[in-house]
């Protein structure tokens, strides 16, 4: 048994000392691996812009194309790998000139370039007027100017430069975030082909959501034959180096051998809600207020003048309330020029205009009698205005007909009415209106889609506007409608005077 025992142990041997050998071996080179460098493996660490675009400088209201970019991923090793995956983004308000950063994004990472916005304006076929005000003055006040220079230009060519005063102008217009302005040159001059004068209206037609409603009403005054209606001009504007929209540059209203062709001590005076605000008033003896815009109330505007003008519109009331008030020579005819008023009425109703300025003119203190016009203010108009329901509005309503300044009166008077019936005969503007509504929207389709980019409030109701609906091409197609179906209502009701 020893001896098996001795033999098994003496066989054994060799194997121990070959497996401990093994082992050892097994150990050493573990250890002298571990002391070895592990390669480090690439990993991506940023991005970067390896080419600028074509294009980093653009025009003012231009939307930057970044074409030509390209942007690579950055590795640990110092490698580069193309990224055609990314977003671009930029903070700056591309109305306004000025530098700002450009920003890459991609895979969680982000990097920036250097852009601007400089020059002209982007061309939109109507002119640009660029008015910088001294010193880069703000336009926040409608009772005080400010010193301006002005540059238009047509087809990038400048055509007008002017130095000026502007301030802001109007009511509840004044209010809105796009401003409307009145400048005062300077020197008279003559504007895009308009009549020389030194004062002009800058309109924003903020609210009208076709920008063509006060251009048909001007449109339609001189298809009427109005003595005196403004010329218009629809226009660009950059204030101090900021676009602020589609304008609408206009004649402002005042007395004038080539605006309303009174003598200068003649009356153009106005009905005024806002007439306490103005220098110099009168509040009939029926409650209208009534303000100056010739004589200029502050110059030239004398106690006669005022007391004789105050006197004759009591005077006329008084005559309107009376029982005898359409007798045909002690009635309002000795008062008024029948026609102007006539004229008026069916001007403002074929527009539906619900809330206007009303104009009226007396030539002297003499034996002439006052007149309606000119026509101005047409927010409210071509179906807008107060109104709740589905668009375009049902057309069977009456403007100025009841409860409103003299007409309730003087529709009470058979003649009166027959007037109106005979005039409204001799009209036929329809076709010419549809014409400039589809002309004007076709000029001025670059130009809203401009304006309303920078004013976006085409999915807004503004104010007692109507129902949004929702593109320019549905707003100006629903004023169209509902002018001819307005007009067709109209022939039907006014035919029965």
């Amino acid at each position: 048994m020893n001896i098996l025992k001795n033999k098994i142990s003496i066989e054994t041997q060799p194997f121990n000392i070959f497996f401990s050998f093994t082992v050892l071996l097994g150990l050493f080179l573990l250890f002298t691996s571990c002391e070895k460098e592990v390669p480090e493996e690439k990993v991506f660490v940023n991005i970067e812009i390896t080419k600028l675009p074509d294009k980093t400088t653009f025009q003012l209201g231009e939307t930057p194309e970044f074409t030509g970019i390209e942007v690579s991923d950055v590795y640990t090793d110092g490698t580069k790998k193309a990224n055609t995956n990314f977003n671009i983004s930029w903070s700056a308000d591309i109305f306004k000139r000025g530098t700002t950063l450009a920003t890459v994004t991609a895979r969680e990472r982000s990097i920036t370039f250097e852009i601007s916005f400089d020059g002209d304006l982007i061309d939109t076929g109507l002119p640009v007027v660029y008015i910088d005000t001294e010193n880069q003055a703000p336009v926040d006040s409608k009772d005080n100017y400010v010193n301006a220079t002005m540059v238009i230009k047509e087809d990038g060519k400048k055509v007008v430069e002017n130095s000026l005063r502007i301030r802001g102008r109007g009511n509840a217009t004044w209010t809105y975030p796009k401003k409307p302005y009145k400048l005062k040159l300077d020197n008279k001059a003559g504007i895009l082909g308009m009549e020389e004068e030194k004062d002009w209206v800058l309109l924003a037609n903020y609210c009208d959501k076709t920008l063509l409603r006060t251009g048909i009403a001007l449109e339609l005054s001189r298809l009427m034959n109005f003595p005196y209606t403004v010329d218009d001009r629809f226009v660009e504007v950059v204030l101090n180096g900021e676009y602020i929209g589609n304008y609408q540059l206009v004649e402002a209203v005042e007395q004038g051998s080539d605006r309303v062709e009174i003598p200068k001590s003649g009356y153009l005076f106005e009905k005024d809600g806002y007439y306490l605000q103005e220098p110099n008033y009168f509040v009939s003896s029926t409650g209208y207020g009534y303000s100056f815009k010739n004589p200029d109330p502050e110059e030239d505007l004398t106690p006669q003048q005022r007391e004789y003008i105050k006197n004759y519109m009591d005077e006329f009331e008084a005559v309107l309330g009376s029982p005898t008030f359409n007798d045909p020579e002690n009635g309002y005819a000795r008062f008024i020029d029948i026609p102007s008023f006539v004229r008026w009425f069916i001007f403002q109703n074929i527009l539906a205009n619900m809330d206007t300025n009303v104009f009226l003119v007396k030539s002297d203190m003499g034996g002439s009698k006052v007149e309606m016009g000119p026509v101005w203010d047409f927010e409210w108009s071509v179906g807008i205005g107060w109104y709740e329901g589905a668009r375009p509005r049902p057309a069977n309503y009456y403007v100025w007909n009841s409860n409103a300044f003299y007409y309730d009166r003087l529709l009470q008077d058979p003649l009166f009415k027959t007037q109106i019936r005979e005039m409204w005969e001799t009209i036929s503007i329809t076709d010419d209106i549809l014409h400039y509504i589809d002309e004007t929207a076709v000029l001025l389709d670059k130009s809203q889609k401009l304006n309303f980019k920078r004013w976006d409030i085409m999915n807004i109701r503004v104010s007692v506007g109507g129902i949004p609906m929702g593109s320019y091409e549905k707003e100006v197609e629903c004023d169209r409608r509902f002018f001819i179906d307005h007009m067709n209502w109209l022939n039907s009701e006014i035919s029965n005077y």
